[in-house]
């Protein structure tokens, strides 16, 4: 992983939840079903949905940035270490 992924993780975490908030703000407005026709309704339920997947997936790999596995040589297991 590069050293600029950690903080695109994080920035993109951080836009995501954002966005999933409007969009969720925006989902349960009465206004919606007035303003909006259905299709973009169901595209912003989508996209929402879509949001909730990914999160937990880059939560993950921030997660696993921040704390990587040990890393070590692999041994001989007939050798003394």
């Amino acid at each position: 992983m590069s050293t600029e992924s950690p903080a695109l993780i994080d920035r993109s975490i951080v836009q995501l939840e954002t966005l999933a908030a409007v969009l969720a703000e925006e989902i349960q407005q009465p206004w919606t079903t007035a303003v909006l026709p259905l299709a973009q309704r169901r595209l912003r339920k989508e996209a929402l949905l879509t949001i909730s997947v990914l999160l937990p997936k880059l939560h993950a790999v921030q997660r696993a940035h921040s704390h990587p596995p040990e890393y070590r040589a692999s041994s001989c297991p007939n050798c003394d270490d």
